[in-house]
């Protein structure tokens, strides 16, 4: 028996997910004796879990000490679509926007106060590899602190002007450019010794909104076989 078969799966943590299933929409709000009965435990087991989940941001009080969904709860049936269909999407626009630029080309998506960046395909111009070291796909930085992320946070629905922003700690100069219709950005990172801010925007921005609207844009303009 595997290691995996053999460890016993957490109780706790089954009658959590459990308990947040039972909300939907024809039951957006539920109290702890309908949640206790529903799942088959005590009311202070019920409100146990309940409290858990409230606590962890996954549930949020209700009138009348009921509970409903957290905006939460969606972060991560939202990230895995992000990363099924953006993703897929946005490989072959940002694959070729890095090979005209020979620059680090990525692809985020906001995630609460953070940006998640799904694709991070390096550059192979001077300075790139040192830039890179310890940032790739499934990397994580605090939203205000990168193009992306204050793309996203400025994003007014369409795809928006261009944000630039100098991450002077990683010797790095970004420009982001929000995606239309998506809940996403398109980065460019270049070594900031390579180019002032001045010179980056005006040799990088155009091509940088041109992938955006590919992005936006049907599927033969990615490079990709609209369906039959």
């Amino acid at each position: 028996m595997s290691a995996c078969q053999a460890s016993p799966a957490s109780r706790s943590l089954i009658y959590g997910l459990e308990l947040l299933q039972l909300f939907d929409s024809e039951h957006p709000v539920r109290g702890i004796s309908e949640l206790a009965e529903l799942l088959g435990v005590s009311r202070p087991t019920a409100h146990r879990y309940a409290a858990t989940c409230l606590e962890l941001g996954y549930l949020e009080q209700a009138p009348m000490r009921r509970y409903r969904l957290a905006r939460r709860s969606a972060h991560v049936g939202l990230t895995l679509v992000h990363s099924l269909a953006i993703s897929r999407c946005a490989r072959p626009v940002l694959r070729e926007l890095r090979d005209e630029t020979g620059h680090t080309t990525s692809l985020a998506v906001l995630d609460g106060q953070e940006v998640l960046y799904l694709l991070r395909l390096r550059g192979f111009a001077r300075g790139c590899y040192e830039l890179e070291r310890g940032i790739g796909a499934g990397s994580r930085r605090p939203a205000a602190q990168t193009a992306a992320g204050n793309a996203l946070l400025a994003a007014g629905g369409g795809t928006g002007e261009i944000h630039a922003f100098q991450e002077r700690t990683a010797g790095g100069l970004a420009l982001a450019v929000e995606v239309e219709r998506r809940t996403g950005a398109i980065e460019i990172t270049v070594p900031a010794q390579s180019m002032t801010d001045t010179e980056a925007v005006a040799i990088l921005a155009g091509r940088l909104q041109a992938a955006a609207d590919r992005l936006a844009g049907p599927p033969e303009e990615r490079g990709e076989q609209a369906p039959g």
